[in-house]
């Protein structure tokens, strides 16, 4: 048999499958988008932009290149980003991560940890997605484990901002020292917080650990950021001297930004001179 005459329509068939997969014009769009800014826009449409390519050139699926294309397009443009409500989804557990995900989001999660809420929204989409396909565990796995993580890191720094998520995620243990006016070392008495913090820190063997750097109104704003996040450093290394991996421990230094205690500017706080500790699973939903 002469393989010839049925090798070349086949491999003409397929360049022609190539070729269309990569000629849809939202495709085009999104894969050309020069995505700027930090914020979390910018980075769910990095990511969306990643999983358009992805579905386009390696799994040949265009519907779900052309949707990924769409939320790039429009976050990259500044449209606000919207995550499905929880009974956009068939799969309960998904439809949690959805209300819990929008929770956080209603408590400033883009303004606060803009990086892992941008990534947690593009991957939660990504989740339901592969989901709804039900074909491909790796996929699957692949965008579920993402967004836990990413919506864990944002999570933890909501927590460590003050802000009370408790009534989302119950698993985030808190720990907070104070520090007097000027100063990055903790005041007198913080040695207990700090070693049952450590301790607890230690209970389980995957557990990450935020720290959030907070001052009062008494400097200038350029100030108490940097001395909020040197008093988070500060706690940071001496967590690491109790036994805590630093690869456990990240810092973010909030300046006056989020008081415990709302004070007129210039005034003193104690409560609002602190540094929050927060502990949990790294993987929280």
């Amino acid at each position: 048999m002469n393989t010839r005459h049925i090798l070349k329509p086949l491999v003409a068939g397929l360049a022609v499958v190539a070729v269309a997969a990569c000629t849809n014009p939202k495709i085009e769009t999104a894969q050309h988008l020069d995505i700027q800014g930090q914020d979390a826009a910018a980075e769910a449409a990095r990511e969306y932009k990643r999983l358009a390519y992805f579905e386009n050139q390696v799994m040949w699926d265009k519907a779900s290149a052309i949707a990924f294309s769409e939320k790039a397009i429009a976050a990259a443009n500044g449209e606000p980003l919207a995550t499905p409500t929880g009974s956009a989804s068939a799969n309960k557990e998904i439809a949690a991560a959805y209300q819990a995900l929008n929770a956080m989001r209603a408590h400033g999660g883009d303004q606060i940890a803009p990086k892992a809420t941008g990534q947690a929204i593009a991957r939660l989409d990504c989740w339901n997605e592969q989901s709804s396909e039900g074909f491909q565990p790796l996929d699957i796995a692949f965008c579920k484990d993402g967004f836990q993580e990413y919506v864990s890191e944002t999570a933890s720094t909501l927590k460590a901002a003050g802000k009370d998520i408790s009534g989302i995620v119950p698993d985030l243990k808190s720990f907070q020292i104070t520090f007097p006016l000027g100063s990055t070392m903790p005041a007198v008495g913080s040695d207990a917080t700090l070693d049952e913090a450590a301790a607890y820190a230690a209970r389980y063997e995957k557990m990450r650990v935020v720290l959030g750097g907070h001052a009062d109104k008494s400097g200038s704003r350029e100030i108490n950021q940097r001395l909020s996040q040197a008093r988070a450093d500060r706690v940071a290394a001496m967590l690491r001297a109790r036994g805590v991996a630093d690869a456990q421990i990240s810092t973010i230094g909030f300046g006056e930004t989020y008081p415990r205690v709302v004070t007129p500017d210039g005034q003193r706080s104690t409560e609002n001179r602190r540094v929050e500790i927060v502990i949990g699973p790294d993987k929280l939903l």
